[in-house]
């Protein structure tokens, strides 16, 4: 198993679809909420940063379904989001460290983590997962609950941390840093806007602190 960022470390399947993964509102959400966060340099693709690959990924789950939506491995480094980088998870095993899916390209490295934060609250309908050193730096000042220092990203390990997190953390929505993936910030929540908003205020708050030494 590879531990480079963006490296899929859990088996799955794809099956190819034709249909939508998604539909359109959700879709153009996403699509927005993407676009900003690129602007701030929170998800991306930089040859400077984790070895050159493609940093954070975004998640929504339907009102209406157990499934989830996550953007496809590496597809934060395209300039735009297009549909072909949706992909629809259909159902993981933690146990088997195995994921299915539905889509055109291999789901996001962080899909496990994704679902496990789906099945802590059924009240959290969508994830974003960024990369910010400046709210990781400062992240114990900010009160952010963190996951262990020698928790890997995209592990078996992780999808338990995060459990033991949120059980920890009851408070909704949620904000919290991995702190043994660098530069990792998770911002869970009923809708897009609420993980958007709180990841650009937290970002705020960074510099603040960064600026005041």
């Amino acid at each position: 198993m590879s531990n480079l960022e963006g490296t899929i470390q859990f088996a799955y399947e794809l099956t190819p679809t034709t249909g939508p993964i998604i539909d359109d509102k959700r879709f153009r959400e996403i699509a927005a909420w993407r676009s900003i966060l690129q602007s701030l340099d929170l998800v991306g693709q930089s040859p400077e940063r984790y070895g050159g690959f493609a940093f954070g990924n975004l998640s929504v789950r339907p009102q209406d379904e157990q499934q989830f939506v996550i953007t496809a491995s590496q597809s934060c480094g395209h300039g735009a989001l297009d549909a072909e980088h949706m992909v629809r998870i259909t159902h993981c095993n933690l146990d088997r460290f195995w994921v299915e899916a539905q889509g055109l390209q291999p789901p996001s490295s962080e899909s496990l983590t994704h679902a496990m934060i789906y099945n802590c609250d059924p009240r959290i309908r969508c994830v974003f997962h960024v990369h910010s050193p400046e709210i990781w730096q400062v992240r114990t000042l900010l009160g952010l609950p963190q996951t262990p220092v020698d928790i890997p990203y995209g592990s078996p390990a992780m999808a338990m941390a995060v459990n033991e997190l949120f059980e920890a953390n009851q408070s909704r929505p949620l904000v919290f840093a991995t702190e043994g993936h660098e530069d990792g910030i998770f911002a869970a929540a009923n809708q897009a806007r609420e993980c958007g908003g709180l990841l650009v205020s937290y970002l705020a708050k960074a510099r603040g602190l960064l600026l005041n030494g």
